[in-house]
């Protein structure tokens, strides 16, 4: 059972039942350099993967 996380072209395959930051951590990814939506609906990090779950993200950028 798992869920996407989409970068671009990128995807990454996360289990389902775990948050978005925890599948971000695992991946090497800072989850606080990004939005998460589903379905076109931003969701937090702290949101569960479900089976077949969609994400998709947009990074964050800032400067000074």
């Amino acid at each position: 059972m798992t869920a996407s996380i989409i970068f671009g072209a990128e995807k990454l395959l996360a289990e389902s039942g775990v948050t978005i930051e925890a599948a971000m951590i695992s991946a090497g990814r800072f989850p606080d350099a990004f939005i998460f939506f589903s379905n076109g609906r931003p969701v937090p990090m702290t949101a569960v993967l479900k089976d077949g779950d969609v994400i998709e993200t947009v990074r964050v950028a800032s400067g000074g």
